[in-house]
């Protein structure tokens, strides 16, 4: 089994599996798929600053998993140079499985806050996959579709607080 070198370490394919499995990641794909999956990454050295990913450009498609370093996560506002940090993702995290899935317009930015090592999947690698291990492959889907899920299910609870906030503003402001 080949392992990754990077400016900072040499990871072995199962480290790099351990962390697409770990609590950040893709914890629904076990471990012997996570160990086939991690045989078709690519690694790759991102500088301080890069954005990764640019919300609203359409692309190929990806996913990278983050073996170090850190990156944010962000929403430009509408009618505004501003921009809202939705979240930070450090080692361990995957981002980018919905373009993967389905290589449409990025629905966040992901700029590299510092120097990062992260192995990628794309679009022709995820193929590949289906077409040789389909059992792999599936699994790999599955694990994606409960992350995109979970995700899906905070973005919810979020938009309820702020209902709920809006709410009480605007009953503030009608008793004022």
């Amino acid at each position: 089994m080949d392992n990754f070198v990077t400016q900072s370490r040499e990871w072995t394919r199962l480290e790099v599996a351990e962390l697409l499995i770990s609590k950040t990641a893709l914890t629904e794909l076990p471990r012997d798929a996570a160990q086939q999956v991690a045989a078709l990454l690519k690694p790759d050295n991102v500088a301080a600053g890069t954005v990764l990913i640019e919300e609203g450009v359409s692309s190929t498609g990806f996913m990278a998993l983050v073996l170090e370093g850190e990156a944010i996560v962000g929403n430009s506002i509408a009618g505004t140079d501003e921009s809202v940090v939705l979240g930070e993702i450090g080692p361990g995290s995957v981002f980018g499985e919905l373009g993967i899935l389905d290589g449409k317009p990025r629905s966040a930015t992901v700029t590299a806050v510092t120097d990062m090592d992260i192995v990628v999947l794309d679009r022709e690698g995820l193929a590949r996959l289906i077409d040789t291990m389909p059992g792999v492959g599936c699994a790999l889907l599955s694990a994606i579709f409960v992350r995109v899920g979970e995700r899906l299910r905070a973005t919810n609870l979020r938009v309820q607080a702020l209902v709920a906030e809006n709410r009480k503003l605007k009953e503030a402001a009608a008793a004022a």
